[in-house]
């Protein structure tokens, strides 16, 4: 199948902990018609995985907190429950990466990873895509503090029995859209209570 778009130009317009490129491209529209050219700014992102920390034995989801400059104007607070994620590495399988991540960040190992499923998080302004598993682990009791000092990471690891996730799921008190995708997975087609 040929190609439904045409870049005319992409350039690299900044440089630093994200990349951004100025495109110019036209697409064939739905009338079979070609588009004017058009102009969009986006992010390089890279790709992502994603792991969401379950104990099977124990019921418990593991939840990270850690700050978030994007959301400090959006938010009264700049810290969010999310799962594990991290940029996959050259050479690095998603899988890999998952499961580095999740030491990193939550000191667990997984003993077990199912992938999930894979996506576009925001197609309209970023070439990232997200590759999301889910990691059996063994957790631990409480709260501790995780991440790579190299990486400027300060990371909150609570633990949480699943029908306590499954509230904050309802509440609205979990707002970050990777997490929110796993968990519904999670209750929709692998939790069964």
């Amino acid at each position: 199948m040929k190609p439904r778009y045409k870049i005319i130009s992409k350039n690299n317009i900044h440089k630093g902990f994200f990349e951004m490129s100025k495109i110019e491209f036209v697409h064939k529209k739905h009338d079979g018609t070609w588009s004017n050219s058009i102009q969009r700014e986006i992010f390089g992102g890279g790709h992502v995985s994603t792991l969401l920390p379950y104990d099977p034995i124990k019921d418990e989801i593991i939840l990270i907190q850690q700050f978030r400059a994007g959301i400090l104007s959006r938010h009264n607070e700049s810290y969010l429950y999310e799962i594990v994620a991290g940029i996959i590495g050259d050479e690095e399988e998603p899988l890999d990466t998952a499961v580095r991540e999740c030491k990193e960040e939550t000191g667990c190992d997984v003993i077990k990873a199912t992938p999930i499923l894979s996506y576009f998080p925001a197609p309209g302004s970023s070439e990232s895509y997200y590759h999301l598993f889910l990691g059996e682990v063994k957790s631990f009791k409480g709260k501790r503090i995780q991440g790579l000092k190299s990486e400027n990471e300060d990371i909150l690891v609570s633990t949480f029995k699943v029908n306590e996730v499954r509230k904050m799921l309802n509440n609205n008190i979990i707002k970050n859209g990777l997490t929110l995708i796993a968990l519904q997975w999670f209750f929709l087609n692998y939790y069964k209570s």
